[in-house]
Parts: structure tokens; sequence; C-alpha cells
């Protein structure tokens, strides 16, 4: 799923320019919002361009303007002497992801929305969310963002901190194919069945426990391009879900108790 970069480089700007290219400063947006997916994917294809133009894997680590997002402190500066290996394999899983973001012609950035298009067709969104190392519910980080920060929004706690309210669901892949779908014929086993419970738009789709969070965006996006076994893993729920609801029906005819007492 991601390729092993064996060698993380930093270069400064100004090789860049020695060596025929554009000074990444330009390419830049330092003003802008670089929570922005595509705004901070320039960070890195900017400093990247001599593997873009060589079409190799992209190795080189931004110089310093990783400062200005949100990305956890001891990931924007290299120590590769003092730093532990973890630090340095969650650098290689941002630079594969930026580079196979930036090459896949799977994938459509609309401000903070991720679109993706399965090789059958069907497609697959979501919020990218640098701050919170989450995907989202697609569309929900401009209301966030307009709720949390700025003038008029109420800080909760310390200034310095930021603010602990989130207008978003974690975990959130919306798909194309709406409530009650039908299972897409090329998925074996389960392909032109119905759904019965599947009452909502999308599927909750976590993180692993202990993955980084770029190596995870990346075996999702992979996993909404192969667009065969997502569809395999929502049918199976709504398989689990349809005998749940047959368990509880058959436990308690008359509904489900409201207060513990009633199980008693």
């Amino acid at each position: 799923m991601t390729k092993k970069i064996h060698n993380i480089n930093t270069k400064p700007e100004h090789w860049f320019v020695q060596q025929g290219y554009t000074d990444p400063d330009e390419l830049i947006d330092h003003n802008g919002n670089l929570q922005l997916p595509e705004k901070f994917m320039q960070i890195f294809s900017a400093y990247n361009q001599h593997n873009i133009a060589e079409g190799k894997d992209w190795d080189t680590w931004p110089e310093w303007e990783l400062v200005l997002t949100s990305l956890d402190d001891y990931l924007t500066f290299g120590e590769p002497d003092t730093e532990p290996p973890e630090a340095v394999a969650e650098r290689e899983h941002w630079l594969g992801l930026m580079q196979f973001m930036h090459d896949s012609p799977a994938i459509a950035i609309d401000g903070y929305t991720i679109k993706v298009t399965g090789d059958y067709g069907h497609t697959f969104s979501f919020d990218m969310c640098i701050e919170y190392e989450e995907w989202v519910t697609p569309g929900s980080l401009v209301e966030h963002y307009e709720k949390t920060v700025g003038i008029g929004v109420e800080q909760l706690g310390p200034p310095w901190q930021p603010n602990v309210l989130q207008f978003f669901m974690k975990g959130v892949v919306e798909h194309s194919l709406g409530a009650f779908w039908t299972c897409p014929e090329h998925v074996p086993k389960y392909g032109g069945k119905p759904t019965v419970q599947a009452t909502e738009v999308d599927f909750c789709i976590e993180q692993r426990e202990g993955q980084s969070f770029p190596l995870a965006m990346l075996s999702l996006l992979h996993l909404c391009i192969e667009d065969t076994h997502i569809w395999k893993m929502g049918f199976e729920h709504d398989l689990s879900q349809i005998e749940y609801i047959k368990e509880v029906e058959s436990e308690w005819p008359s509904g489900r108790p409201h207060q513990d007492r009633e199980y008693l």
C-alpha cells in the first residue's frame, strides 16, 4: 500500500532555483488557508518538483512551511540523528499520501472535501481534517470552522488552546448509491442484493488504533478506488444489523425496555 522511502531529504529553497526549478516560496500561498488539503499538498509538491519531473518517489520534506499548519510540531522539522523511528515513518507516510493524492486521476479536491471515483464508477466523499487527523462528514468542516474560529466565536478554555467544539462526525464516508442501496453487481456473493437497514447514505469507517493518519487515509483511498471490498463491508454490516434486530424482537416482543430496571 505504501512505498518505502529509505532517505527523507531536505533541500534549501535556493537549491531548486539553481537546478532550474521554481523557488518553493513562489508556489506556496503562505497567507492562505493551509488547512485546505490542496493548499497543504502544494507545500509538499513545491519541495518535490524534481521528483515530479523525473517520475520518482517524493522524498523531500518541506523546509519550514509546515509550521503554518496544524501538523504536529515533532514532524515539522527533521532531526535525523535524534528523532525516533516513528517520526521518520510518519513523514514517509505523509510524503506517500501527498504524492498519491497529487498523482491519482481518481481523486478530486474541492475545499476540504475529497471525492474519490472508484474503478466501477461509484463515488465516495469525505472531508479531510488535518487539524484532528480524521476524515469526517463531507461538507462539514466549513461550518465547523465558521463556528469555532474567528471574531465573535466563544473561546473555551485558555486562548492558546484550540476550541474543543466539533461540528462533524468522525469516520464518515458518503457514497453515491443513497439509502437502502443495492449491492453492486460486481461484488462477489452479494452483488445485486438489496440492503434492508441501510437508512444512511454513508459508511462508518474508522482508523485502526495505533495507525498514523496519513497511512490510514492512504488505505481508505485505495479502498474507495478498488470499489469492491467497501461494498462487501457495508453489506455485511447491514446483515449484522438485521440479525441484531431479530434478536431484539425475539427477546422483547413488545419492545425493548428503556430503563435498566425493566431488564430485571
